[in-house]
């Protein structure tokens, strides 16, 4: 074949292409305008974009300007410049120290301290590493020859501001474990695990059976009829060292477990390993208490390193984990002026926008994993982010961190995905929002990046999930 045969070939199969491609964006466009009609879109704030990567060019877009409250599509922004400041080979680590000597005796008169890195799941009881930390604590304190402890437990939780929660947070988010924030130090995912078994008749109380870690809880759950659908909220902010929690248990319910924000996570770590030190035979004369500075003397005794960041944003990213996004979002703000806070968390999210070439009036972002109802973003913003995403060394362990199409269990919302081809995805969802943003492969192997948002409609979540679905089926066919 000669050259110019060559390019003839060339140009005729990328004019078939785009021909075709041209077809499919007008299906998409008429899906899109059958949708925003609907009785359900008649209040509702709607836009979408679609961005075709390998050719640099805008396919599709409809309001994609408009400003809209993105949920937890912010834990994107968040893990990407998690990757671009620290690299996704690091690893969380907690540590321990003491202050204080040790005599012949075996006795440290002195305090143990706990710190950590900012580790969100630090010792979360949902996984065996995590869970047995304390374990490693008390072997790493006995390898040290301490027997006695004449002082205290105390965590020092200077690397993050005392402040939670962001003032912008729903109340009747903060009271559960989705809105417990991000501490100094973190335990248990800071929250409550709470089980309850339902009463004999309908109408009479629900029984709270167990929590943990230990904590006051108001009960006002009730028992409803068989088929009730199980519902309990918990609220209480943090410092609250108590939860009120409401709903209705189904009658002949003989367990069920429900998760709160626990008050205060660093006190209750300290607390809980104070308890494991005197159950495992090492005695502790002080009681546990938090500080905000380290002490002027201390010596390392113990480094536990903790889960990778391609860990730690997938768990964020997959499973909405609140707290694992607000940890990474102070951190970033700890990297950048030395104390971890919503403000210099955001000042860096500003600055890595702009490392980026994007325009930050078209965001605005005051946390890290989308509870705000101040934030703000475009569906264009969304779309230029991930299409400069895309061509960072990072890529493939950000985008490996995002849902599978075929595994997000929370919404039946995933099309079936044609052979070759592959869909990854993030859903950002809270009451009246529903956002679902990701990337897009298509047979001819060229990379899509898509963003779908849905603000105020007048439906109930089964009805939009659907319409956004019929959306997705479209942008597949590209």
């Amino acid at each position: 074949m000669t050259y110019k045969r060559k390019l003839l070939l060339i140009a005729l199969l990328t004019a078939s292409s785009l021909g075709s491609l041209a077809q499919n964006t007008d299906r998409l466009d008429f899906v899109v305008r059958h949708t925003t009609m609907k009785h359900a879109m008649r209040n509702a704030s709607f836009a979408v974009c679609v961005h075709n990567i390998t050719t640099d060019s805008t396919i599709y877009s409809r309001d994609d300007d408009r400003a809209m409250m993105p949920a937890a599509i912010n834990k994107l922004f968040t893990t990407a410049a998690a990757y671009s400041r620290m690299g996704p080979k690091f690893y969380f680590e907690n540590f321990l120290y003491y202050s204080g000597e040790i005599d012949r005796q075996g006795t440290l008169n002195g305090d143990i301290i706990v710190a950590s890195s900012g580790d969100p799941f630090f010792c979360s009881d949902r996984f065996p590493h995590t869970d047995s930390t304390f374990i490693r604590f008390t072997d790493a304190i006995r390898k040290k020859g301490i027997r006695r402890i004449n002082g205290h437990i105390y965590a020092d939780t200077s690397i993050f501001e005392g402040d939670m929660i962001h003032p912008s947070w729903r109340w009747d988010d903060i009271g559960n474990s989705s809105g417990s924030g991000a501490c100094g130090i973190n335990y248990n995912e800071n929250s409550v695990d709470i089980h309850f078994r339902a009463g004999r008749r309908v109408g009479d109380p629900a029984i709270v059976t167990s929590t943990h870690p230990n904590i006051p809880i108001t009960n006002q759950v009730v028992t409803g009829p068989r088929d009730t659908i199980f519902y309990v909220s918990f609220f209480g902010s943090p410092y609250q060292d108590s939860r009120i929690c409401r709903g209705v248990i189904p009658l002949g319910t003989a367990d069920t477990h429900f998760r709160a924000s626990l008050p205060q996570p660093a006190f209750h770590m300290a607390d809980e390993f104070t308890r494991h030190l005197r159950a495992n035979g090492i005695q502790v004369s002080g009681e546990p208490s938090v500080h905000f500075t380290m002490p002027k003397q201390y010596r390392k005794l113990y480094i536990d390193s903790a889960f990778s960041l391609f860990m730690t944003t997938a768990l964020t990213t997959q499973t909405n984990n609140n707290t694992a996004a607000e940890s990474l979002f102070k951190l970033l703000g700890y990297l950048r002026d030395g104390h971890g806070t919503f403000s210099s968390g955001r000042k860096f999210m500003y600055e890595y926008f702009q490392e980026l070439d994007l325009d930050p009036s078209q965001v605005n972002m005051v946390d890290g994993s989308g509870l705000s109802r101040d934030n703000r973003v475009s569906a264009y913003f969304v779309c230029q982010f991930l299409d400069a995403v895309a061509r960072q060394p990072f890529f493939l362990d950000f985008a490996g961190a995002l849902g599978i199409s075929d595994k997000i269990p929370e919404y039946d919302i995933m099309p079936r995905i044609p052979d070759l081809c592959s869909l990854r995805i993030k859903s950002g969802v809270a009451p009246g929002v529903r956002n679902f943003v990701g990337y897009f492969t298509n047979e001819n192997e060229q990379v899509f990046s898509f963003s779908i948002l849905c603000n105020n409609y007048n439906c109930d979540e089964a009805t939009i999930d659907q319409l956004i679905k019929g959306i997705i089926e479209e942008i597949i066919r590209l």
